[in-house]
């Protein structure tokens, strides 16, 4: 794995905007044209992660935590292509659920999801 340093942003943050642009183009290739990240205001967001190389400092993957009642969803991990693989969404997911036990939510999912990322290794 890289060495990685892992920031938390506004979700107004033009990185983050630009990971999240990157995010919906890939997933909405072939399908229904994805929703514009401007589109999403990101009031329920609870927190916004981006991970840096440590080497070059430039973004390598991202991901939130989208609050839903009393407990929370990991959405728009991303993970740019050159840099797959090496354990960043992994990273990633970590750190957000490290965020939400901090913060008293105990419920992350979606269920499943979390294992999927472990999985793939991405």
């Amino acid at each position: 794995m890289q060495t990685l340093r892992v920031r938390q942003v506004p979700w107004t943050n033009p990185v983050a905007m630009g990971l999240r642009e990157a995010l919906r183009a890939e997933s909405g290739s072939g399908h229904e044209p994805p929703v514009p990240v401007a589109a999403d205001d990101g009031s329920d967001i609870a927190v916004f992660l981006i991970a840096y190389e440590l080497a070059s400092g430039q973004p390598v993957g991202c991901g939130g935590l989208r609050l839903i009642g009393t407990a929370a969803e990991v959405t728009d991990v991303y993970v740019v292509p050159y840099a797959r693989w090496s354990g960043i969404a992994r990273a990633i997911t970590e750190e957000l659920t490290s965020w939400a036990r901090v913060h008293g939510i105990a419920s992350v999912g979606p269920d499943g999801a979390l294992a999927g990322l472990d999985a793939l290794r991405l």
